[in-house]
C-alpha cells in the first residue's frame, strides 16, 4: 500500500493508537489469567486429541502431565494423579498413569501404575461446588461435565476445545465430540451428541438457538441451562412469603 509523505505522520500516529489500544486490553485486570487459562485449555485439548491416536506404547513419554483426578480405588483409599486420559487398544480402555517420582525413569515397573475403571470405586476433578464425578464403565469412565436441563456426559475432562480466538471479546469453545459419551434433556434418555439433537433439545430458546447457529453446540447448551435455571428461580415461590 502506497502511503503519501503528508500522511505518513497521520498513520504512525494512528497505528500507535491502535497498538497501545491493544496492550490496554491485554492487560485488563484478570485478562492475563483468563488468556493463560484459555491457552492452557487449548494445549491440553491438542494434546488429548494427540492422545485420542497413540497406541499404549507411547504412555510414558506424557506420564505425570495433564489434568488432575482424585482416584478413588475400591479398598476406599483416593490418591490425586495428574494424567491424560489415555487409551489402551489391547484392552480397549481407557487408563489414567500414576506416577511415583521415588522411583528412576528406568524401574517403569514401580515408577508408573497404570489405572484402569475396574480398580476404582470413582474418580473426581475439581474442587467445592465445581466437583465432577466419574463412575466406571467397561470402556473408561463416565464423568457428568455439565449439569442443568441439559446434563453432558464425557470420558474425560477434555471435553471441549477452543475453535475461535476473537481479537475482541472471549474464545468461542465447542465439544470434542471424541470426548463426549452423550446428552440428555431434563430425565429425557440420552442422545448423540449432534447438532440436530442440540437443536431440538434447546429450540424453546431463541438466544440459544442464535448461539448454535453463530458460535457453537457448546456455548448453546451452556447458554439454555442458564436461561432455564433462571426462569426457574423465578416461578419459585420465595421463602419469606
Amino acid at each position: 500500500m502506497k502511503i503519501y509523505p503528508k500522511l505518513r505522520p497521520v498513520f504512525l500516529v494512528l497505528s500507535l493508537l491502535f497498538f497501545y489500544s491493544l496492550q490496554s486490553y491485554a492487560q485488563y485486570p484478570g485478562m492475563a489469567a483468563f488468556r493463560a487459562q484459555q491457552n492452557r485449555q487449548f494445549v491440553n485439548q491438542q494434546m488429548q486429541m494427540q492422545m485420542n491416536m497413540m497406541n499404549s506404547m507411547n504412555w510414558r513419554r506424557y506420564a505425570g502431565q495433564g489434568e488432575p483426578y482424585y482416584v478413588t480405588f475400591k479398598d476406599s483409599t483416593t490418591k490425586k494423579v495428574a494424567s491424560y486420559m489415555f487409551y489402551d487398544s489391547l484392552k480397549r480402555q481407557n487408563f489414567l498413569v500414576l506416577v511415583n517420582k521415588k522411583f528412576p525413569k528406568s524401574d517403569s515397573a514401580h515408577r508408573f501404575q497404570k489405572i484402569y475403571p475396574d480398580q476404582t470405586l470413582k474418580i473426581s476433578y475439581g474442587e467445592d461446588e465445581w466437583i465432577k464425578y466419574g463412575t466406571p464403565t467397561d470402556s473408561g469412565w463416565t464423568i457428568k461435565v455439565i449439569t442443568g436441563a441439559i446434563t453432558v456426559y464425557a470420558k474425560s475432562m477434555d471435553y471441549t476445545t477452543i475453535t475461535k480466538t476473537p481479537a475482541f471479546g472471549s474464545p468461542i469453545s465447542d465439544f470434542v465430540p471424541a470426548a463426549v459419551i452423550g446428552i440428555q434433556l431434563n430425565n429425557g434418555p440420552m442422545e448423540k451428541l449432534t447438532k440436530d439433537a442440540v437443536s431440538k433439545m434447546i429450540s424453546a430458546d431463541a438466544k440459544a438457538v442464535a448461539l448454535l447457529e453463530k458460535k457453537s453446540m457448546y456455548e448453546a447448551v451452556e447458554r439454555y441451562n442458564e436461561d432455564m435455571e433462571k426462569a426457574a428461580k423465578k416461578t419459585t415461590p420465595s421463602s419469606d412469603n
